[in-house]
């Protein structure tokens, strides 16, 4: 498993809602109008539908002009669209027009990230963290958690994933990324911890029984990577990966048959996969090594 796939979960934005303040020259019926679109806009935003929501806001904004949390909402808007420029450019409008928007300062840190701008990511994140007003701390910790990672600065990226943890009760992305950095330090106890404490929040968090059963066969611990893996194989039944290493696993200590079934549906499930060709090189090679050679003759007649 890729590392990248890994932190898949690492930016955590911020939807917006609210209401649209009316400016003393519009008139009611356009801030009413203004409201529905820039409700439309967030609405939009939480379902996944971005183009639907960069309509609605623009409409918002025409409507509604130097509005914070129009600009703000279109930011984030583009930044789910991959248009970083102009997701920064309308964080910077938003913050411009209310200075204490931190939220828009947290999304602007993670577009910063996005593109691998890490020190202009750290300065905004460090500002949301200071920010005795701000409700959701734990997020820009998080962040400066990942940033930091990025940076390959583990000793940091540990100190703020701690912080998240502290901050935010039952934080599992924060409580999973710190077990996968004291991993990379190759701390496997500090890292099976806090798996452990993912798992006992969410028992069928998949990355936290992958990265467990990966150190307890590494430290030898066999029974125990054989627990975590089957129960991987239970709750993803058709994931090639998972099923070749329980199949290997099996034969390393001597349930051969169960193993070898565990390989052989692995490339039933799609024989053209490399997994699948791993998996029939590993079934091949097992059965040329134990295979049936009769019974050796003693004396010769």
């Amino acid at each position: 498993m890729r590392l990248d796939q890994i932190l898949g979960l690492v930016l955590m934005l911020a939807l917006v809602s609210g209401c649209v303040p009316q400016a003393p020259t519009m008139s009611k019926e356009s801030a009413k109008t203004a409201q529905v679109h820039y409700e439309r806009g967030v609405n939009y935003l939480k379902s996944g539908k971005t183009t639907q929501a960069v309509k609605e806001l623009l409409t918002a904004q025409k409507l509604a002009v130097n509005n914070a949390d129009i600009e703000h909402a279109l930011g984030l808007a583009y930044q789910r669209k991959g248009l970083y420029e102009q997701a920064i450019q309308q964080y910077k409008k938003a913050l411009k027009l209310e200075p204490k928007l931190t939220e828009a300062r947290n999304n602007m840190g993670t577009t910063f990230l996005a593109t691998g701008k890490y020190d202009e990511a750290i300065k905004e994140f460090e500002y949301c963290l200071n920010d005795a007003t701000y409700s959701t701390p734990e997020k820009p910790a998080y962040n400066l958690g990942v940033t930091y990672f990025k940076k390959k600065d583990l000793d940091k990226s540990i100190e703020y994933y701690q912080k998240a943890v502290a901050l935010g009760r039952n934080n599992v992305a924060a409580l999973y990324n710190l077990g996968y950095c004291y991993q990379e330090k190759k701390e496997y106890p500090k890292a099976l911890e806090n798996y452990q404490k993912v798992l006992e929040i969410d028992k069928n968090f998949k990355d936290a029984l992958y990265q467990t059963a990966f150190i307890q066969e590494k430290l030898q611990d066999y029974p125990s990577a054989l627990d975590a893996l089957e129960k991987l194989a239970q709750i993803d039944p058709k994931n090639q990966s998972t099923l070749e290493r329980l199949g290997k696993l099996m034969i390393r200590v001597g349930k051969v048959k169960e193993g070898i079934k565990k390989l052989e549906e692995v490339v039933r499930l799609d024989p053209g996969s490399s997994t699948a060709k791993e998996a029939q090189k590993e079934i091949d090679q097992h059965k040329r090594s134990n295979k049936f050679r009769g019974i050796p003759k003693t004396s010769i007649k």
